[in-house]
């Protein structure tokens, strides 16, 4: 594991051309972790409109390994790939409430837990808590929010489009 020093903050990362990876790549693409942008967001996809969980807090530590997306476009991929992250949230941590408009995300859980609610157009929500091996899905058009357990959490983000 990094150490929490290794993270550049996420308001740097995104104001500024970045790149996600800074290795050679050739035509059989393999990455190496230490070449991968390691960012903090402090927090994670915050939302001002709440004073709850809804609105985000603590520290997620985001290691970018493939990203189509906007910004940070690699063009590696032919498919619907928007992005593959490797992700840790401290303990009690939240990532705050945000909307799929364009894309669908998957969060795949490798250690800890996390608390996800998922928010319909129609304002219905679902929580529940999600262990390793568990996966959480918001699709088009839903909102989600999450909050990391007594342990945090890590967990691979996958954002398709």
């Amino acid at each position: 594991m990094d150490n929490d020093n290794d993270y550049q903050p996420g308001e740097a990362f995104h104001a500024v051309p970045r790149r996600i990876y800074d290795g050679e790549l050739g035509w059989a693409v393999n990455k190496k972790r230490e070449h991968m942008a390691r960012v903090v967001y402090t927090p994670a996809h915050e939302n001002p409109a709440f004073d709850d969980a809804r609105r985000g807090r603590g520290r997620d530590f985001a290691t970018w390994i493939f990203s189509e997306e906007q910004g940070t476009r690699e063009g590696l991929f032919a498919s619907g790939l928007e992005l593959l992250i490797d992700a840790r949230l401290e303990p009690h941590a939240a990532v705050g409430l945000h909307e799929h408009r364009d894309t669908e995300e998957i969060y795949y859980i490798i250690d800890g837990s996390i608390e996800m609610t998922t928010v319909a157009a129609d304002g219905r929500e679902h929580a529940e808590t999600l262990r390793p091996g568990d996966a959480h899905l918001v699709r088009r058009g839903q909102s989600h929010y999450g909050v990391a357990g007594p342990h945090g959490v890590r967990f691979l983000t996958i954002g398709l489009r």
